[in-house]
């Protein structure tokens, strides 16, 4: 019962919350005349032989979190790439000749005169790449997002203040190895999720890793009354800014199908769970999170290094 009013209170305050900003919308289109979709603003860029030539940049648009298929098409790779920009996803580059690894994020996708794409990244966090990055190096590009692992390359072009310049890539793969990465909780910032399970009630399990699309738990429900393929419904609170205090922390619920059933930590059972039904303001709760963890793991880890 306590799931089920859930649900309908929220979808409920959905409803109302989409048709409020329909209207909204609405009025606005009445009074307003909207300006063109493509904001140009001619700048200069320094390539390495000093000449410059000018450039324009792309606003940056609202577009569906990443891209799986159909990446060979040019018009999906520059989405792809400016959503990189837009949540500052961190990448790992490797340079040709140099054993380091380096984290950058992507500035912003621009036009050179021609209509050739260019890609501008921030400076690489380790000020060494100085040594060894030279104009013409081709560069490899990988990163996470929450359906997988992608790589590309590029080929360095030059500086334009201190953002680094590279082609478009002329081709993203996804690589191989699991299909959908998940973050771990920060261990100070634990996270309890309650299950309920059809027949045997609520359990209360710990979360091992999540991405919008799937999570792992671990808690104590004896394996013999549960199976495979089993429909549960889950509900958590999760923090989608850093710093930020407990009891303003995002509720999510939702439905799951039972995927994986094994050992987990302390004696305890884990399940690896698919969500099956949850609204679009949860997965982007979810997937809030999922990127702040990201950025967290990786300040650690430059922290750790230096």
């Amino acid at each position: 019962m306590i799931f089920g009013s859930l649900f309908a209170k929220r979808k409920e305050e959905k409803d109302e919350e989409i048709e409020k900003n329909k209207q909204i919308q609405k009025n606005k289109n009445q009074t307003k005349n909207y300006k063109s979709e493509e904001k140009i603003d001619k700048i200069k860029i320094k390539i390495s032989n000093n000449n410059t030539t000018s450039m324009q940049e792309f606003e940056q648009k609202e577009v569906s979190l990443f891209y799986v298929e159909e990446l060979h098409k040019e018009p999906v790779r520059l989405k792809h790439i400016q959503e990189l920009a837009k949540h500052q996803l961190p990448i790992k580059a490797k340079i040709p000749g140099d054993d380091r690894s380096y984290f950058t994020t992507v500035e912003k996708v621009a036009m050179m005169k021609g209509g050739e794409y260019i890609v501008l990244m921030k400076e690489f966090e380790n000020p060494k790449y100085k040594e060894k990055l030279k104009p013409g190096d081709k560069v490899e590009f990988e990163y996470s997002d929450s359906n997988g692992k992608f790589s590309f390359q590029s080929i360095y072009k030059g500086i334009y203040k201190t953002s680094l310049i590279f082609s478009f890539p002329e081709k993203i793969e996804r690589k191989s190895g699991r299909s959908a990465l998940r973050v771990k909780p920060n261990p100070a910032e634990p996270i309890d999720v309650n299950i309920e399970f059809q027949g045997l009630g609520i359990f209360k399990g710990n979360l091992v890793d999540i991405n919008e699309y799937g999570m792992g738990i671990d808690l104590e429900v004896p394996k013999d009354k549960i199976k495979l393929m089993d429909i549960v419904k889950v509900a958590f609170r999760i923090p989608t800014k850093e710093n930020q205090k407990k009891h303003e922390w995002a509720i999510v619920s939702g439905k799951a199908e039972i995927r994986f059933i094994g050992d987990g930590e302390q004696k305890k059972t884990r399940l690896g769970l698919q969500f099956t039904e949850i609204l679009e303001d949860d997965r982007r709760n979810i997937r809030e999170y999922w990127l702040m963890r990201q950025r967290e793991e990786l300040k650690r880890k430059l922290e750790y290094e230096s």
